[in-house]
């Protein structure tokens, strides 16, 4: 079976091949034009910028509080990509906004969480009536999906490990967000779990990812069809929900209803970034030489955190 799935993806390699260097124009579909491998990246950088000492090992994920607060994923280990510290378990800092010179500081987590194993991706937060802060995590301890739901203890700096959510439906998740007490959406970024089915995937450009509602009550399947769901977020009015379909290179608007389901309202494919009159404004653009592989940005009052998948993250103010 494996033999006859990399002869398929072989042969559409070839076929890909063929078209890039034919003269007509690229297959949008081909692996180097959906992933813009060999994009061309003109510098944008705000001038007062600079690497934020202390978050060595990656930044995936950033989640700002009301308050100024942020909470950055960092350590993150994942098939197929570097780590500048495979051994050490991964972690979540904070950093004060509010501060004119920010630092950030490791968060400590309660006894009895496997500390070890910690590798996480997507993070979101939740306020409770009573003013509690939760964080969810997306982990992935030994390769494998769960949830991890901490109580923020803000005096202590620390977080109070409450819960680990599984379920059969959040493997290979990448991103959630939560809007309620244990009611979030998640995205899965790739179907399959083995790498290299992974490469299959990608190089066939399989549309078999998915949005996932979780409460305790019900979990199901709210949207599909992506080629790879990536970041989530939810709109200010709490009405819509944007997901990122990475390699597709669009975001997809959906609505959200009172039964959790989500209907999609439009797709935004992002266009002439680079050309004189941009459809968009490009706050900031490198070429490798500051940031590698960055998967977030996050603004708050003016000041604009940076975060990537392995490398460093930046401290811009706007």
């Amino acid at each position: 079976m494996l033999r006859l799935i990399f002869r398929l993806a072989f042969q559409k390699q070839q076929v890909l091949g063929s078209e890039l260097s034919s003269p007509r124009s690229p297959d949008s579909s081909a692996p180097r034009q959906r992933t813009n491998a060999f994009r061309k990246v003109e510098p944008v950088e705000p001038q007062n910028c600079r690497l934020i000492e202390g978050l060595e090992n990656g930044s995936e994920d950033i989640d700002i509080l009301p308050s100024g607060l942020a909470f950055i994923s960092s350590g993150l280990k994942y098939p197929g990509l570097p780590s500048f510290a495979p051994d050490e378990p991964g972690q979540i800092f904070l950093m004060d906004m509010n501060e004119q010179n920010p630092k950030v500081q490791a968060l400590n987590i309660s006894d009895g969480f496997d500390k070890a194993s910690f590798n996480p991706h997507g993070i979101s937060t939740f306020i409770d009536e009573d003013h509690t802060v939760y964080l969810y995590v997306v982990n992935h301890p030994h390769m494998k999906s769960t949830v991890e739901k901490f109580k923020f203890e803000e005096q202590q700096r620390s977080l109070v490990h409450l819960k680990t959510i599984k379920h059969e439906l959040l493997k290979s998740v990448n991103d959630i967000v939560v809007l309620g007490p244990e009611q979030f959406y998640a995205t899965r970024d790739h179907y399959f779990t083995n790498f290299f089915l992974v490469l299959f995937e990608m190089i066939m450009d399989l549309h078999w990812t998915y949005a996932v509602f979780y409460s305790p009550r019900e979990v199901k399947v709210v949207a599909k069809g992506f080629s790879s769901a990536n970041g989530i977020t939810v709109s200010l009015d709490k009405k819509y929900i944007y997901i990122a379909d990475v390699t597709a290179q669009n975001i997809h608007v959906l609505k959200k209803h009172e039964n959790w389901d989500l209907t999609q309202v439009k797709v935004l494919r992002i266009q002439d970034v680079l050309s004189e009159k941009p459809k968009i404004s490009t706050e900031y653009a490198n070429n490798g030489s500051v940031l590698q592989g960055s998967t977030v940005a996050s603004v708050y009052h003016g000041k604009l955190l940076i975060g990537t998948v392995f490398h460093k993250a930046l401290y811009c103010l706007l």
